[in-house]
Parts: structure tokens; C-alpha cells; sequence
């Protein structure tokens, strides 16, 4: 066994107590996601997760951050654009993102998409959310608050 500083974190996802949250800008898109790991509220210190839930006829707008990220892909269908190439997903697909790529997760009119993601960052509030539609470097942040 390895000695750490660091303990184990478990969370039970369907009793987590984080609310769904969601960009306040309706152009940023209308998914939703729920934080399970992420500093200060839990002891991580190089990554950050959470599920995300993109509803029928729903966008996560195109957008960049300096972080790459993990999808893995829970339930439903629905297409990401990653860097102008789109591509479909379905149930039981893994994405990995490179770091400041162009991506967005797009839904149609009758399935929702689900899935999970990962940052190799310990507090999810340091992943600074820069949308493709805006112009200004200080307008296109979006500071993911937890």
C-alpha cells in the first residue's frame, strides 16, 4: 500500500445533495450539470467530476477551456463537436477532449443526453468556461461556480 496524504473519496451520485446548476447566459445553452467531486466541499486536489444532462431540443454552446476533460456517456444520444468535426454518441462511448479545444454537446428534438465528466483539476471553479458565439476575451468567461 502507498502512503498518501490523501484520503479516499466515495460519493452515492443518486443521493448527492449538489443541485443541478446551469450557466446563468441562455446562450451558453440550456444543460444542466451536478458537481460530485470538487474542492473546497470534498478533499480532491487533482481532479473534479460531475454529470451532465443536455434535455431534447438542448445545446451546451461551443466553448473552450485550457483543461482537457473526460465525457463518458451515460444514457441517451446526441452529438459533440469537438474542433468542427461532429460526431454521434450514444450510451457506453468515452471522449477525450484535448485542453483548450472547440467543443459543445448538441441534442435533438427527442433524446436527452447524460454523462459524465472529468477535469484534471481539483476545484472545478478554476475551469474558466470561454464561449465560441462572444467576442472580448473579458465577455466569453464563464466562471463555473460551483
Amino acid at each position: 500500500m502507498c502512503p498518501t496524504s490523501q484520503k479516499p473519496v466515495i460519493v452515492d451520485a443518486l443521493s448527492s445533495n449538489n443541485p443541478p446548476e446551469s450557466f446563468p447566459e441562455p446562450s451558453y445553452g440550456n444543460t444542466t450539470w451536478r458537481t460530485l467531486l470538487s474542492a473546497p466541499n470534498m478533499p480532491t486536489n487533482a481532479m473534479s467530476a460531475g454529470i451532465a444532462v443536455c434535455p431534447p431540443n438542448g445545446t451546451l454552446a461551443l466553448h473552450r477551456h485550457k483543461q482537457s476533460e473526460i465525457y463518458y456517456v451515460l444514457s441517451g444520444t446526441g452529438e459533440v463537436e469537438i474542433d468542427g468535426r461532429r460526431n454521434r454518441v450514444s450510451e457506453g462511448m468515452v471522449l477525450w477532449i484535448p485542453g483548450d479545444a472547440e467543443h459543445g454537446v448538441f441534442c435533438n428534438e427527442t433524446d436527452e443526453l447524460k454523462w459524465l465528466y472529468v477535469f484534471p483539476e481539483g476545484n472545478f471553479e478554476n475551469v474558466i468556461y470561454r464561449f465560441s458565439h462572444e467576442t472580448g476575451e473579458s465577455k466569453n468567461q464563464a466562471l463555473a461556480k460551483l
